[in-house]
């Protein structure tokens, strides 16, 4: 019977991979995040050099910056991968924002980067889109899970 609920193949793979309650609104944030993440994590690495005397941290910095920004482009890329997206998964996603956050504003706050004035206002304006997608993923997640908790 072409169409039933049993169906496999293509058309049915699909639906399962976005169709409701499969995350199909997860799966484009934590797609266009990690498209964001992937793009500026190459950004850095490819222009550390410049990015450095831009900002004010060493070139080594910028450059480890942009590889974590890119292995955890790939991470999330990853999540939104799968058939199903746990919510554990998001929540991950989710604390690596807030970490980000916290760690871009600490910086700050202490001086622990010897920044220019555009790299102390290039760390406030990055903070923002991560901010928007983890709060984005929260509540998609919370419209998921009702009352997770998270």
């Amino acid at each position: 019977m072409t169409g039933s609920p049993t169906s496999s193949g293509p058309a049915a793979d699909r639906h399962e991979r976005s169709g409701p309650g499969t995350g199909g609104e997860m799966r484009r944030v934590l797609v266009l995040d990690a498209t964001g993440m992937g793009v500026v994590g190459i950004g850095y690495l490819a222009a550390a050099q410049p990015l450095s005397r831009l900002f004010g941290p060493d070139t080594a910095l910028v450059a480890v910056v942009g590889a974590v920004m890119l292995a955890l482009g790939a991470g999330i890329a990853a999540v939104a991968r799968l058939r199903r997206i746990p919510a554990a998964a998001v929540r991950a996603v989710i604390g690596c924002g807030a970490l980000w956050i916290v760690l871009s504003l600490a910086a700050l706050a202490f001086g622990w980067l010897d920044l220019t004035t555009a790299g102390v206002v290039w760390t406030w304006l990055q903070t923002v889109p991560v901010a928007v997608f983890a709060s984005w993923q929260t509540a998609v997640l919370l419209r998921r899970h009702p009352g997770d908790g998270t």
